[in-house]
């Protein structure tokens, strides 16, 4: 496949089952991306935060939605 097609394959979820978590392999492996992807004089600004906690989802949201 090259970069063409990975393009048009690209579509964004809207919809999500928050009654299915996501594996913690595949979760590892996602934040592995963000982690090693490029960013401006390779000063790799941001920083990852994995929350599984219902109880912290929502609080999250509720400050969200203020």
């Amino acid at each position: 496949m090259d970069f063409y097609e990975l393009i048009n394959l690209r579509h964004s979820v809207r919809g999500y089952n928050h009654e299915r978590p996501v594996e913690k392999e595949k979760l590892l492996r996602i934040l592995e991306a963000g982690r090693v992807a490029p960013s401006a004089a390779n000063k790799q600004p941001w920083t990852f935060v994995v929350v599984t906690s219902e109880n912290m989802l929502e609080a999250i949201h509720q400050s969200y939605v203020r």
